[in-house]
Parts: C-alpha cells; structure tokens; sequence
C-alpha cells in the first residue's frame, strides 16, 4: 500500500472513531433515524401534505442495519465496537430503541387511520395526536442519548431535561 493510500485509511479510521461516543460504545449518528420520525410526526400538522407520504413510508430500523447499509466510512467499525459492548447494556439501549420503534408505528397507524378515503389528511384531526406522540417519542429519545453520551455513568440533568421535568408536556 503507497504512503498516501495508508495515510487515507489512517483518516478514515480516526474518523470512524468519532462515529462511536467513547462513553457508551454506541454511534449517535444512528439516533438520526429517530430524529427524523420525530420531527415528521412532530411537524405534520403545519406541513401538510408534502410530508405525509414520507411520515408513512417510515420504518424502524436497528442498529446493526443501519450501521450495514451505512456509507460513513467507519460503519464496520462502529458494528464491531457495538458487538462488544456488555450485553446488559447493549439490550438496555436496545429496549429503549424498541419502546421508540412501537411508538413511532403506533403513531403512523394513527395517522394513517385518520386519512379519508381519498387519502387526504385533515391537520386538524391530527393536531393534538402528534403533539402527544412526538411528546412521547421525545421523551424515549432523550433517554436513548443519554445512554448514547454518557454510557453507564449517570447522566447529569441537562437544561432541557429540567425543563422537561418542570413543564411536562401536555396531555
């Protein structure tokens, strides 16, 4: 291998590593495909039509497809990382992912339950759902990060954790 080609898996393998938070073992790049359920669910009701096709497309995803059809460059390294990781650990962060996988599908059967015969949604039958839901999801996902960010350890209250405490959503 020339010099120039070693030093390009060099990079590529330091910037793998950034992938994987070194507290947790666990990538928060995958938390992204969670973001993105939140915020179309989150938003529906003000942008209408133009994301209800993609809202319903939506599916769950694990870590370890995402990480397998994943084009960053350290992704097989990011699976590896998460291969070892202690088991306990590993399935409580996968149980939380699991909670926020029904919840988003629940709430895509909501919403899709909610359209008329032709299709279309009204926003306001919607309305209140999605806030809840995106309330709920959010919640799931804030704990996901944590475990993301600060592995075992306890995490300390972030300021939207407290504000989150202090004003909880409305139900």
């Amino acid at each position: 291998m020339a010099e120039n080609e070693t030093a390009h898996v060099d990079s590529l393998e330091q910037r793998a590593a950034c992938l994987v938070n070194p507290a947790s073992g666990i990538a928060n790049d995958y938390l992204n495909h969670f973001n993105e359920i939140l915020l179309l669910i989150e938003n529906l009701p003000t942008l209408l039509p133009e994301m209800l096709d993609e809202l319903l497309e939506w599916n769950p995803v694990t870590y370890r497809e995402y990480f397998a059809k994943s084009q960053l460059p350290g992704s097989a390294r990011a699976l590896e990382i998460y291969e070892g990781l202690d088991e306990s650990f590993r399935r409580e962060f996968e149980g939380i992912i699991d909670g926020i996988n029904a919840m988003a599908m629940a709430s895509i059967d909501v919403i899709r339950a909610h359209r008329s015969p032709d299709g279309e949604l009204d926003p306001s039958r919607v309305s209140d759902f999605c806030e809840n839901a995106s309330c709920a999801i959010r919640s799931a996902l804030n704990r996901a990060s944590d475990l993301v960010n600060n592995g075992k350890e306890m995490p300390a209250e972030s300021p939207q954790g407290m504000a989150d405490r202090l004003i909880p959503c409305v139900a």
